[in-house]
């Protein structure tokens, strides 16, 4: 409202926008990122850029200071802080420095999660789980399937995501809904698989006829398929006194030891020791063989 010396006088209205921030997106797990926009604050001036500074807290735990902008508006981005409760409803603060004056935005920690597959199937199948939302970085303490363990005697830990994979083979149940559960991190996560009946004796697999010699690849395809192989190794006496290797061969999968590897062929009756990663039952050269994780003595 203003009046000039002749007794004139004029009016004009100003709206001063609400403090107001806005997340993107509003739930996201731990470690995600969130976007902050905000408006409505204090605006950066010419003769003092940095005057008004806000503060950006998640659940009273401050993480970073920005400056709005001329218009009183800015954005930047968060991480929500690994030590959040899983599941829970959390709110991100944009406080002014120095007053009371503030927003806040609701953003939601979901729950951890597991599914399984398949859904169902008889006592024997190999089934694959899958955790999700679960604290990064972290092992998996227990995965049970009614009351025995499944869990394979090889750790398994979460990811940067909170996620983790496991296979194996369902153990001996009774028919009908069993509970799967996971435990990380004192979390639990649960699902329902139902143990059916088996639809009748597997056919039998001819077993192949053993072959004298074949490429490692080939010999121990099954091992290497399953990604349980880790390494051969085999003596030759009868080369034992010439260098370099002085009767020592390699053999390991994995594509950095392509030209590293010795072993060219698998032959028959001769030694091999063969380390694999987990318990696994395979048929190699028409023999059926029982390998435990670690070291196992084998003649071909």
């Amino acid at each position: 409202w203003a009046t000039d010396s002749g007794g004139a006088s004029a009016s004009a209205g100003v709206t001063i926008r609400s403090r107001t921030i806005t997340l993107d997106p509003i739930e996201g797990r731990l470690g995600s990122i969130i976007k902050v926009k905000g408006v409505g604050f204090p605006a950066r001036n010419g003769s003092s850029p940095d005057l008004f500074n806000v503060n950006i807290d998640y659940n009273g735990r401050f993480l970073m200071r920005v400056t709005p902008d001329s218009t009183g508006e800015f954005e930047t981005t968060i991480t929500v802080p690994i030590t959040t409760l899983i599941p829970s409803t959390n709110f991100v603060r944009a406080t002014v420095a120095g007053t009371a004056a503030d927003a806040t935005a609701e953003h939601k920690v979901p729950a951890a999660t597991i599914s399984i597959s398949p859904q169902e199937g008889p006592s024997g199948i190999i089934f694959t789980v899958t955790g999700t939302n679960f604290r990064p970085f972290f092992p998996v303490a227990n995965l049970t399937i009614g009351v025995p363990s499944v869990l394979p005697s090889s750790s398994i830990t979460t990811d940067k995501d909170g996620s983790f994979t496991i296979s194996n083979r369902l153990p001996q149940l009774p028919e009908g809904t069993h509970a799967v559960v996971a435990t990380v991190g004192g979390l639990l996560a649960s699902v329902s698989f139902k143990v059916s009946r088996p639809t009748g004796p597997p056919t039998p697999t001819p077993r192949p006829t053993p072959s004298p010699l074949a490429g490692p690849y080939v010999a121990l395809a099954p091992l290497i398929e399953a990604g349980n192989l880790v390494r051969v190794w085999h003596f030759d006496p009868a080369t034992q006194n010439n260098p370099p290797n002085f009767g020592w061969s390699l053999f390991d999968p994995r594509a950095v030891f392509a030209s590293a590897n010795t072993v060219r062929e698998m032959r028959t009756r001769q030694f091999y020791w063969i380390s694999v990663r987990d318990n696994q039952t395979v048929t190699l050269n028409g023999k059926e063989r029982v390998f435990y994780s670690g070291w196992n003595p084998v003649t071909w």
